[in-house]
């Protein structure tokens, strides 16, 4: 039994032992021997997938084989002292963070059967009190991620947060430059050594030592130290001692800044994200969290989801604005998102957007006097505080040699070239402080409805323009800023907007409309960019302009709109245009247009019965084109004795066109487009309203004048007999009348005219005709409308003089007979009336029918084709 118990404790020992069997060391191992292993023991053990060798998830080799360590189930403070070694043993100095990963999928991993105290110096040291080994291979999706300090120290302080600030090279370490070390770079040296922000800074000394010092230029949004532009600088003066807040247990990681990112909090030497499960963090709460990270005031929280479940730490802080401690580990998919301020602040104002404007230097905020500052410079602080732009504010007189020399294109004030604040302390005693206030957008601009003569329309509202006149919008910007182009825009709110966009003069842009239209109605908007901001538009300003008929100017003292002494409206008051050297027939054509009157005839002076009175004297610049007299002249008032005549061609009223069917009008019926059946008669009437005598109306029929009548009482009639497939085409009323000592006409609409076969009797259930294409005895069948009716036998009119007709007008000869037939009970009928003396060629020519409900029809047989025979 003592046998089997020992070979199985053998076996065992076996599967737990170390995969290296040759890690055990002696106490009896020379020292250069030992120096020798640790030189090469970080090959196999190593940080991966970090930001250099000595960050990023710890992994160790085994039989050839790279796995992560899973440590899942290992206190906090293990886990701390597995980093501490790691570290050591990649020659990267202590460490500044852990954090238990989760990692997306599972990963190769070896769990691990050991314990280590921190002070080994390489991982295969480290042992339990039973033995020192991997357990087994697994799959995990916990993994440990290690970040240590490798390139910088503070020392010669007994605190691990304070003391003289040292830079790893490639010689050793080098002291820092006391010009170079700002609070950029004090801020960098805290953090990635894991502390608080820097609380003081104190020189070492005040001499210049002749040495190799390291120089830095830190602009803040580094993520890491060696990040920042450095050299190397052979005197300086040596750096001075730094004293950072100690290790902090809140930070921002993942963000673009220092002042941004996911809210992580650290517990037991780890770091999780916390997740705010029960709503309890206020403004408060996160404005402590940017005072920890030794940022300005606090900007915006955002809750956001993860793919998959991490770890985290659960908070709960109930209702005390220090920010609480009370956290518990879970697992979540909800992260917080904090944005601080960076190195700028506006206090003392309605809100974080507005009031004093005040900037850290070290750990001290510092006010910024106007003689320090720039438009420029405003800028890009509204843009550094996620604030917007400045507003407008011309009580303030920047100078041209601030403090702060920025372009305005920087995102950050930091990032503008700046000469330190130390250096004009001296004046700040008489510091007259910036104020500023901004807003999201830039504010926005004026904007104005011009007419042709440059007058703003201030008298209405909403602005009018006229129609045929030109306009304008002026859209003018009151920014001290530089202004890169102003647009206009209008139809808003529809699928195809119009837009203008034009290069400012003088911070104005003027879009010109030469001619007024219906489309131009609407609404208009006008905002404009700068060239610090391009892809931003500033807060838009909106006009409505209505467009109008202009009914300024009449023709009055004749029968008719288009001829008469010529009167002109303006400033509320009608008076007659003088005739005066500059007015000829191309004003009196611009007249004309505008009155829808045609063109002009003539146009000549006349002179006023009671002699000299109040009238308009006429400026022009008219070429005869425009839409409107005073698009191209101006009227002052003048006294004369004379006016102006016009005459236009369109005096004549508009004739109207009737045509005449089977005893109806059918233009009520069919204006436009008239079906006529062939062999029916047909009549056109042309008529006008009375206006003068005499006259005379033509026909145009498809474009050409065919017969004319005069016009008699205003009115002419033009009969057809028998419509064929000739009469197919356009009809029009030209009216004709001498006036003015000039001829004049006028036309009407048109009416378009098909003339078809179509047959409007039909009998049904008889003789077929020699053609085979018609029955030449039945049942009688007449059109109503749309449709075919049988036509009623209760009729008193009906003879075979009316059976005779319709034999003739289905081409089947002469009629043999025609009587009543009996149906089996009432139907709807067309009833026949008639004003036919047989001669005819078809039966509704003379007459016609109305629906009519009846028992009796009408049944006739026609002599057919030679030889037929009667089939009833």
């Amino acid at each position: 039994m003592f046998y089997i118990q020992h070979t199985l404790f053998v076996r065992w020992s076996l599967v737990v032992v170390w995969c290296v069997a040759l890690m055990t060391e002696t106490s009896t191992l020379q020292a250069e021997d030992k120096q020798s292993r640790q030189s090469a023991a970080h090959k196999d053990a190593r940080l991966v997938d970090g930001a250099g060798k000595c960050s990023g998830r710890l992994e160790m080799k085994c039989q050839g084989e790279w796995r992560a360590l899973n440590i899942r189930n290992t206190g906090r403070q293990h886990s701390f002292w597995y980093a501490e070694v790691a570290c050591k043993q990649m020659g990267c100095g202590s460490t500044v963070s852990i954090t238990q990963s989760t990692n997306v999928t599972n990963l190769p991993a070896w769990e691990v059967d050991f314990v280590c105290k921190g002070s080994e110096s390489t991982l295969k040291e480290c042992r339990n009190h039973r033995t020192r080994g991997m357990q087994r291979r697994v799959n995990s999706t916990y993994s440990l991620q290690v970040i240590c300090s490798e390139s910088l120290r503070l020392v010669g302080d007994s605190e691990i947060c304070s003391g003289g600030a040292e830079v790893k090279s490639d010689q050793g370490w080098d002291s820092v430059c006391e010009d170079s070390f700002d609070s950029e770079t004090q801020k960098m040296f805290c953090r990635e050594l894991g502390c608080g922000p820097p609380q003081n800074f104190r020189r070492r000394s005040p001499k210049i030592n002749p040495s190799l010092f390291k120089q830095f230029q830190c602009k803040g949004n580094e993520s890491r130290l060696e990040d920042c532009v450095s050299f190397m600088k052979e005197e300086c003066r040596q750096a001075a001692g730094i004293t950072c807040s100690k290790e902090t247990d809140l930070r921002l990681v993942g963000g673009e800044t220092l002042c941004q990112g996911t809210l992580e909090g650290k517990q037991a030497a780890e770091w999780r994200p916390l997740e705010d499960g029960w709503n309890s963090l206020k403004p408060e709460h996160f404005a402590k969290v940017c005072g920890k990270m030794g940022c300005g005031g606090f900007i915006s929280v955002s809750r956001n989801y993860l793919p998959e479940l991490r770890p985290v730490w659960l908070t709960d802080c109930e209702t005390s604005s220090s920010f609480c401690k009370s956290w518990r580990g879970t697992s979540s998919n909800l992260v917080l998102a904090v944005t601080c301020e960076e190195d700028t602040t506006l206090v003392k104002g309605p809100n974080r957007c507005s009031g004093k404007l005040q900037v850290r230097s070290g750990q001290s905020w510092h006010p910024v006097c106007y003689s320090f500052f720039s438009l420029e410079a405003a800028l890009v602080t509204c843009r550094d505080l996620k604030c917007g732009f400045p507003e407008n504010d011309r009580s303030i007189n920047f100078t041209r040699s601030p403090v702060f020399n920025c372009a305005g294109t920087e995102k950050h004030l930091r990032d503008c070239p700046s000469t330190p604040i130390s250096a004009t302390e001296e004046m700040l005693q008489e510091c007259d402080e910036v104020s500023l206030t901004c807003t999201e957008l830039p504010p926005a601009p004026y904007i104005n409805i011009h007419n042709v003569q440059g007058s703003e329309f201030v008298s209405t509202y909403p602005p009018k323009v006229f129609k045929g006149h030109r306009f304008a919008i002026s859209c003018t910007v009151d920014s001290p800023y530089s202004v890169l182009s102003i647009r206009l825009k209008s139809h808003i709110g529809t699928d195809h907007p119009n837009e203008w966009i034009q290069s400012p003069h003088d911070k104005k842009a003027v879009f010109i409309f030469p001619v007024a239209e219906d489309a131009h109605q609407g609404t208009y908007q006008c905002d404009y960019n700068l060239n610090f901001s391009s892809d931003i538009f500033s807060q838009p300003k909106f006009i409505s302009v209505q467009v109008e008929e202009l009914n300024n100017v009449r023709l009055v003292n004749e029968e008719t709109e288009c001829a008469g002494r010529l009167e002109l409206e303006d400033e509320g008051e009608w008076r007659p245009v003088s005739h005066r050297h500059s007015w000829s027939l191309k004003e009196a054509a611009v007249v004309c247009r505008q009155l829808d009157c045609g063109s002009a005839v003539s146009t000549r002076r006349v002179e006023r019965s009671a002699g000299l009175q109040h009238a308009w004297r006429f400026y022009s610049d008219c070429d005869g084109s425009e839409r409107a007299l005073t698009d191209c002249g101006t009227v002052k008032k003048w006294p004369s004795s004379s006016a102006v005549q016009v005459v236009c061609s369109g005096i004549l009223l508009q004739p109207n066109i009737s045509l005449f069917y089977t005893m109806r009008e059918l233009s009520d019926y069919q204006p436009r487009n008239i079906l006529l059946s062939k062999g029916h008669g047909f009549s056109v009437t042309c008529s006008v309203k009375p206006q003068y005598p005499g006259g005379y109306f033509s026909i145009r029929f498809n474009q050409a004048i065919s017969i004319s009548q005069p016009a008699v009482n205003h009115t002419a009639h033009f009969m057809f007999p028998a419509a064929d497939e000739a009469h197919t085409g356009t009809y029009s009323c030209v009216y004709v009348n001498f006036v003015f000592s000039h001829n004049f006409s006028s036309e009407s609409q048109s009416l378009s005219v098909k003339v078809e076969e179509f047959l409007e009797v039909k009998l049904v259930d008889g003789v077929l005709r020699e053609d085979d294409s018609e029955f030449c005895a039945g049942r009688l069948f007449v059109k109503y409308l749309n449709s075919l009716l049988l036509l009623s036998a209760e009729t008193t009119v009906w003879d075979m003089k009316h059976a005779s007709l319709v034999c003739r007008q289905l081409g089947c000869g002469s009629a043999i007979s025609t009587k009543d037939i009996k149906l089996p009970k009432k139907e709807l009928m067309a009833r026949f009336f008639s004003d036919c003396d047989g001669s005819e060629s078809a039966l509704l020519g003379c007459g016609t029918v109305l629906p009519w409900f009846s028992s009796s029809a009408v049944e006739l047989v026609c002599t057919g084709h030679q030889g037929g025979a009667d089939k009833n």
